[in-house]
């Protein structure tokens, strides 16, 4: 197994760091390891990124008016 150290932790956070792992009744090092394994297995991958990128561009994206470009939609949120 691998194994890593991490320098210059925040007192206050590794403080919380302990009170999380007391409440789930965990060492430290266990509690951390937990909390690496559960958002690595989060992380999207690369083309999973896109499509969620290109989704909410699609749904939220400002659509110009007709004859209107970028920067005048710029202008006009400045109130320029």
């Amino acid at each position: 197994m691998a194994s890593i150290t991490v320098r210059d932790i925040d007192d206050a956070a590794y403080e919380n760091l302990k009170r999380i792992a007391k409440a789930n009744n965990r060492s430290t090092a266990a509690q951390l390891r937990g909390m690496i394994a559960e958002l690595a297995s989060k992380r999207p991958s690369a083309e999973q990124a896109v499509a969620d990128l290109v989704e909410f561009r699609q749904r939220y994206a400002i659509k110009p008016r007709k004859g209107e470009d970028a920067a005048s939609m710029i202008r006009a949120i400045r109130g320029e």
